[in-house]
């Protein structure tokens, strides 16, 4: 039978320790899942648990492993921050500083000493069992929630609303702005849809905002998202066993060849091996670390889920909790969906040298690499049916005395163009504007966009690559490759140049080393771009073919037609599909990732560019 002796240690044991660290609590915080943690403990655990997070959305519960949200709106805040913002445990921090045992706080005030039986919620004091009936009696605290000290501690949940603003210090949402179909605030409707003219209250919200048809649609659209984000998890996890297989069949190879060999091959051997697994482990770390970025995004996308359906229902009444489920799942949705994904694909390349047999006078015997590559995916750019789709000319503009070889989206509302004849790059809007330029040390040719705010440009008489801001225009990085420079395309960290005679493939274009020649004949390859998969488009200008490789160099498809003369400017779609102008047939051939014409485009005069604004299916030609 328990006693109040071991209750009060039960609670010095159990209660006062931090999980984490095993000491006294110091700012106890409490997370959603009930469990409380000191202050930099769970900094600490949480700065640990989204390092390889892009972004970080939320992070395991130290003790359940629940997964817990970032606090505020879709990144608001920094990961450092986070701790901060989830609510103090109250009873904890009470009871944590005070005396063994605990005593009852209004007793103490009336200078007398009662030992503490339970926790007033609302007061946020430890009372005795006589506190506790008073309490009861006194009619201003007779609605109070009173528990008992273990129990208070076990279950301290922050209570789920959703009619408080984030952004404005938990103000009460009572409008929606049907401008941008979100709830506000007071604060809200001054500062951020100070524009905005068309207003309702919440609960007057209508079937066009928050009907039937947009529930499920929503439901539709969250369920297809988790689903393609689940199938790169997957592929992902496959791509690591697949890793593992090679490993193990270069290792059974490479164990044959070492039967018949002497002691020094023995010794090499046993030095490969180990490459093999360093590499193999390396490359799994990389696909785990992606894989668990993912996972983050469908961890918070499900908690999300699970916490805001069951607030909506098809059926036509609405009430406040069902508008506000809809607008912030909806919310949550869009933020998702809006981020940058990518299926990483890691590959395990071998090559037995010839010159093994020769034995004694080896330092190795095999070559090692893995080759990465991260293709981006966009889940909006649906599939068009290019045979028939009509094409709009959106704007045309002229740029005198301007020679432009290449250019690319910078928004859709904003171009970057290389000026050949000046020497330049122009920045521009889409009706020519021209709202900034910067003067470069060659002569530009080929462009193309890297990573967020990056851009790419060739300077083909000087052997140079220069990386540019992509805000600014200023010159980051100059980079020399030891080659003539036309045609560039990246996807990922792989980069491929277009040098005439020949096709440079960079794993990384800052490093000399990791390039290597995918096709050596003698031909004029001055455009190249990159697909999905990472196979290689070269469009050869004078024997006026395109090529498609893959990351080996071995050809996939040849690609010839009667109206396509002098090939000057590819792109590729999100699907694969390859877009090449015919310079001196002044038209656009539109050909399928296997090498079949579709369409082909009339009314351009001699185009020399083309390139596509990222998940969408509006491109732009320059024509010279």
């Amino acid at each position: 039978m328990a006693t109040a002796g071991d209750e009060e240690r039960s609670l010095t044991t159990d209660l006062m320790l931090c999980s984490i660290c095993l000491e006294q609590y110091k700012q106890p915080v409490s997370l959603p899942c009930s469990h409380s943690f000191c202050l930099t403990c769970l900094s600490t655990h949480i700065i640990t648990a989204c390092v390889n997070c892009d972004p970080p959305l939320g992070f395991p519960c130290p003790l359940c492993r629940k997964f817990i949200p970032a606090p505020g709106k879709f990144k608001e805040y920094s990961v450092d921050q986070w701790a901060k913002l989830f609510p103090e445990n109250k009873f904890l921090a009470s009871v944590a500083v005070g005396t063994k045992p605990i005593y009852c706080k209004p007793c103490q005030e009336d200078e007398g000493e009662s030992k503490a039986s339970s926790w007033c919620m609302d007061c946020s004091e430890v009372l005795c069992d006589d506190c506790v009936k008073y309490h009861k009696k006194f009619r201003p605290t007779r609605g109070h929630v009173i528990g008992s000290l273990n129990g208070c501690s076990a279950n301290f949940c922050q209570p789920f609303v959703l009619d408080k603003c984030e952004a404005h210090d938990g103000r009460k949402l009572e409008l929606i702005c049907k401008e941008h179909i979100s709830p506000c605030c007071s604060v809200c409707v001054i500062k951020e849809h100070v524009g905005c003219k068309r207003f309702c209250q919440l609960e007057d919200a209508d079937e066009n905002i928050v009907g039937p048809h947009n529930v499920k649609t929503l439901q539709a659209d969250v369920k297809l998202l988790c689903s393609n984000l689940e199938q790169i998890i997957t592929d992902e996890k496959n791509n690591m066993n697949c890793l593992d297989d090679a490993s193990d069949a270069f290792a059974k190879e490479l164990s044959e060849i070492t039967t018949t060999i002497i002691d020094t091959v023995k010794r090499l051997e046993e030095k490969h091996l180990g490459e093999i697994a360093k590499l193999t482990k390396q490359s799994k770390s990389k696909l785990e670390e992606s894989v668990h970025s993912v996972e983050h995004r469908v961890n918070y996308l499900q908690y999300w889920k699970e916490r805001l359906f069951k607030n909506m229902s098809n059926e036509t009444n609405l009430n406040t909790n069902t508008v506000l489920s809809f607008m912030k799942m909806k919310q949550i949705y869009e933020n998702i969906r809006k981020l940058d994904y990518s299926k990483l694909k890691i590959s395990i390349q071998t090559e037995i040298f010839d010159s093994v047999q020769k034995l004694t006078s080896l330092s190795c015997l095999a070559k090692t690499t893995s080759f990465e590559h991260q293709s981006p995916i966009d889940f909006d750019l649906r599939k068009l049916e290019l045979k028939c789709a009509d094409v709009i000319n959106i704007s045309e503009f002229t740029s005198p005395c301007s020679a432009l070889y290449d250019g690319e989206f910078l928004s859709c509302d904003k171009l970057l163009l290389t000026d050949h004849k000046n020497r330049r790059c122009v920045m521009c809007d889409t009706e020519g504007e021209v709202l900034q330029e910067i003067s470069l040390p060659g002569t530009p040719w080929g462009m193309c966009v890297r990573g967020e705010n990056e851009v790419l440009v060739t300077l083909s008489d000087v052997h140079k690559v220069v990386v540019l801001d992509s805000n600014s225009l200023e010159i980051k990085q100059s980079l020399s490759v030891d080659c003539s420079c036309y045609g560039i395309a990246t996807s990922g960290n792989t980069t491929v140049i277009g040098t005439r005679e020949s096709i440079v493939m960079f794993q990384d274009l800052s490093d000399k080393n990791s390039c290597r020649t995918l096709s050596t004949e003698k031909e004029n390859i001055d455009d190249v771009a990159l697909d999905k998969d990472g196979n290689v488009i070269v469009s050869n200008y004078s024997e006026a073919i395109v090529k498609k490789l893959d990351k080996s160099g071995k050809m996939l498809f040849k690609y010839a037609h009667k109206e396509l003369n002098k090939p000057f400017g590819l792109t590729v779609d999100g699907h694969g599909n390859i877009f090449v102008n015919g310079n001196d047939t002044n038209n656009i051939h539109i050909v399928s990732n296997d090498g079949k014409i579709i369409r082909i485009l009339e009314g351009v005069q001699n185009p020399t560019c083309i390139k596509f604004l990222r998940g969408s299916y509006r491109f732009l030609v320059g024509e010279c």
